[in-house]
């Protein structure tokens, strides 16, 4: 896998399995400290997120590379993501994740001709968490994202999965627990997940 530079927000789920939003049909018990526990976090949520990330490509756009690369071409993007999901009662989570990509800036102009101005996606993202604490209401989580896949409630079965990314990613629930925010802290995909000549898969 290569890793590539990942600018992000607030809120920005690219290709991730977090899940924002309140909860369906949920009942929040909180800690007797007045804390969430992970328990109080299970449940089915809806999402949304945007963020921006940057591919870099050699000068001929054969192949991605990495972001430390002398001579290298870059390509600015704004995302977009609607999303579905299951968290378990262990922090476990696994989600559907509809993501768009738009062109940006000069890019635009400079690329359109070799890539769509517009792609969109759709990932199966799976996550573990890996810290929490109960009285901040904050943690961290990893995850891994697979093309053309579903999920059975928090699990999934990685049988003939395609891997296409592996990150981390810190969270912090607030309104008593219906609401998720988080931030993706590192991403590695891996370059055959995406086609070159413009397609997105």
């Amino acid at each position: 896998m290569r890793n590539l530079h990942i600018a992000t927000g607030v809120g920005l789920l690219l290709f991730v399995a977090t899940m924002i939003g309140g909860p369906v049909g949920m009942s929040r018990a909180q800690a007797g400290d007045g804390g969430v526990t992970l328990a109080s976090l299970a449940g089915n949520f809806a999402s949304r997120g945007s963020g921006s990330f940057t591919l870099y490509y050699n000068e001929s756009f054969t192949e991605a590379v990495d972001c430390a690369s002398a001579l290298h071409q870059e390509m600015h993007f704004k995302v977009t993501s609607v999303a579905h999901g299951t968290r378990d009662a262990a922090g476990n989570a696994c989600g559907v994740t509809d993501v768009s990509s738009t062109l940006t800036g000069t890019a635009v102009e400079i690329y359109a001709a070799k890539f769509p101005t517009r792609m969109h996606v759709r990932r199966t993202n799976v996550s573990t968490t890996t810290s929490f604490d109960s009285t901040t209401r904050s943690g961290t989580a990893s995850f891994r994202q697979y093309r053309e896949k579903s999920c059975s409630g928090a699990g999934f079965d990685s049988t003939d999965a395609v891997l296409a990314a592996t990150g981390t990613q810190s969270f912090m629930a607030s309104d008593s627990g219906s609401r998720i925010e988080t931030i993706l802290t590192s991403i590695s995909y891996v370059p055959s997940s995406f086609s070159i000549a413009g397609r997105a898969r």
